[in-house]
């Protein structure tokens, strides 16, 4: 997982990806929890309110395994997974176009949930561009995690801004009722 937060924050920094910090004081006029990575990277206070996705938690890997997979492992592919927001549809397609050039990294798939041929019906409105990657760096070789697939979300800060805790529990009990 450090690997990957590694590469998304070095394509953060190239491309105007914002992530999402934690309240504090002084937040109230700023609307927005999300700030470029650029403005956080050299401060150690917003760096420590720096909130990066987490892997996902093993209940909910084999849940999903055993509901959506029939227990088959490859389709598995966002135990490890990270976010990045952007202000604008130039900067999310600079940081695609950062990811699949990026040697460190090999792009399995991507999935443009932005595109007007993409049905919004299946994910709520919902839109991104979705990529499923591996990490092939000397580091990931070393470690033996070149073979993880992990998943990167592009989305634009517009519908970042739209998820909520509620919706969040409305996704999973119309997930959970589907059987996903």
């Amino acid at each position: 997982h450090l690997l990957l937060t590694e590469r998304v924050l070095a394509w953060a920094e190239r491309s105007n990806g914002m992530v999402r910090l934690s309240s504090g004081s002084g937040d109230e006029g700023r609307g927005s929890p999300y700030v470029l990575w650029n403005d956080v990277k050299e401060d150690p206070t917003l760096r420590g309110r720096c909130l990066l996705t987490r892997m996902k938690r093993h209940s909910r890997a084999i849940e999903k395994l055993l509901r959506s997979y029939k227990n088959h492992p490859t389709f598995l592919r966002d135990i490890c997974r990270q976010t990045l927001v952007f202000r604008s549809l130039k900067d999310l397609t600079m940081c695609l176009g950062v990811i699949i050039t990026d040697e460190n990294v090999r792009t399995e798939r991507i999935k443009n949930r932005m595109s007007p041929a993409h049905n919004p019906d299946t994910t709520g409105g919902y839109r991104d561009v979705l990529i499923n990657l591996k990490v092939v760096n000397a580091d990931a070789q070393e470690l033996g995690a070149e073979l993880t697939v992990c998943e990167i979300q592009l989305v634009l800060e517009e519908f970042a801004l739209l998820m909520t805790p509620e919706g969040h529990k409305n996704y999973v009990l119309g997930r959970n009722g589907m059987g996903i």
